[in-house]
């Protein structure tokens, strides 16, 4: 009986144990003093741009005002956000080429499917290049779209001398060496196509939200790379993170890191060839923190970098809004930054940010979770923003980009409110040159 009853006592000793530090873990955050090698406020990022919906937008007759100034065409709004602080501009860009009279893929309904295509994504950049801003590039390699809920393929049926590379394989069918050979040719074409319309990248990204997969070597797709990934249940990737990051490290970050690594490679030979030099060019990808923790991201970084992937910046979506793995959103940012910078010596970039300024609706009617004290109104959605950059700036953040500044599609999150294709500031950005240059 004394046997059962030590058993059951160190058992509910160990529970109580794991609780504490869960507890710990959500709710405890140390702050130490600032370090000079984390003051980032000569050199931040202030990525306010044209969003991948701005294009569509404009075609449809929108304009927008800022104060006395409106802009009809994504020049002007652009021309606008440079001058409220923007240092860059951003492109996504999937394999699908051309833009199609149907918002259908494989037959199915889909948004995405006329917005991230190479032809609209290289308007941006020539609009980049004649305002003599740089642009940030985000290359998917997915047909489509990818984040964390949804996983594609890329596709190469529009690119004929890349698609031969394929030699008559399904990308289910090839091998890693094979889809690297594909990737790195594909790396190069896009890289020409981009850097030869005038504009300056200084920043690529690979990817997008990629916590769960990249270049279809990813969880719940066919790959012959890894075949064991096609039957993961699509839940699991809200208890991987959590419970086995070393598992995602073993069977999809360990090959994924080759495929950035080819794409990366392809790319730098589009600079050779073009004769640009290229030697402060920077490369990262992104994944969203809702389903991750501080460890597990600073462990996919780390497990990139050491499989081959020469990275120079993390990067991260950061949504306080939204459900996910912390209830604390402020804590989970603090956190992971100082994860990625303590493990992976990475400087952390904000690759999406949005805080509603009022009810979120549609498919994200979820996402109207209040952050600490940020009210979900104009006040509120001015001040988390302005608060992220201020502690970003002294603890090694490199920049944010705030989300489809411009999108009516993003309902509360947008930094307009719209009437009648008729965008009009918000406080958010009224006041986005006081926001930016705080400290």
């Amino acid at each position: 009986m004394k046997s059962k009853r030590r058993f059951w006592l160190a058992v509910a000793l160990i529970l109580v144990a794991l609780l504490c530090c869960r507890f710990i873990n959500q709710h405890v955050y140390i702050e130490g003093r600032p370090s000079p090698k984390d003051d980032t406020s000569g050199s931040f990022r202030v990525a306010l741009s044209l969003s991948p919906f701005s294009l569509p937008q404009f075609e449809k007759g929108y304009s927008f005002k800022v104060g006395d100034k409106t802009a009809s065409t994504p020049e002007q709004l652009q021309e606008i956000y440079r001058e409220l602080g923007s240092t860059e501009m951003y492109v996504r860009i999937a394999t699908k080429r051309h833009v199609t009279e149907e918002d259908i893929t494989d037959g199915e309904p889909d948004s995405n499917a006329n917005v991230h295509t190479l032809d609209q994504g290289l308007e941006l950049c020539r609009i980049a290049a004649a305002l003599d801003i740089p642009i940030n590039p985000e290359i998917m390699c997915a047909y489509t779209y990818m984040d964390m809920e949804k996983q594609q393929a890329p596709r190469f049926d529009e690119y004929p001398e890349i698609f031969a590379l394929q030699n008559g394989k399904d990308w289910s069918e090839l091998t890693l060496d094979e889809i690297c050979t594909v990737l790195e040719a594909y790396g190069e074409f896009v890289g020409e196509a981009i850097l030869g319309t005038g504009c300056t990248v200084n920043d690529w990204n690979l990817g997008n939200e990629a916590n769960f997969g990249f270049a279809g070597i990813s969880l719940g797709l066919k790959t012959a790379v890894n075949p064991k990934l096609e039957t993961v249940p699509g839940f699991m990737k809200y208890l991987l993170p959590s419970l086995a990051p070393g598992w995602l490290e073993r069977n999809v970050w360990k090959y994924d890191a080759s495929a950035y690594a080819a794409v990366r490679h392809g790319i730098l030979r589009a600079y050779d060839k073009l004769g640009i030099d290229a030697s402060e060019v920077r490369f990262s990808t992104h994944i969203a923190t809702v389903v991750s923790t501080p460890a597990c991201a600073a462990r996919f970084f780390k497990c990139l970098k050491k499989n081959g992937y020469a990275m120079d910046v993390a990067g991260i979506s950061y949504y306080p809004s939204a459900p996910g793995t912390y209830k604390n959103k402020e804590l989970l940012l603090k956190k992971t930054v100082r994860a990625i910078r303590r493990k992976c010596g990475l400087p952390v970039f904000i690759a999406e940010f949005s805080y509603p300024s009022g009810e979120m609706e549609g498919p994200f009617a979820g996402w109207n979770m209040k952050a600490g004290e940020y009210e979900l109104n104009q006040q509120g959605q001015a001040d988390i923003y302005a608060d992220v950059i201020s502690w970003g700036k002294q603890h090694g953040l490199a920049g944010i980009r705030y989300w489809a500044p411009d999108f009516e599609g993003w309902y509360a999150m947008s930094m307009f409110e719209f009437a009648d294709r008729t965008g009009t500031a918000k406080i958010i950005l009224e006041n986005h040159p006081e926001i930016v240059l705080s400290k």
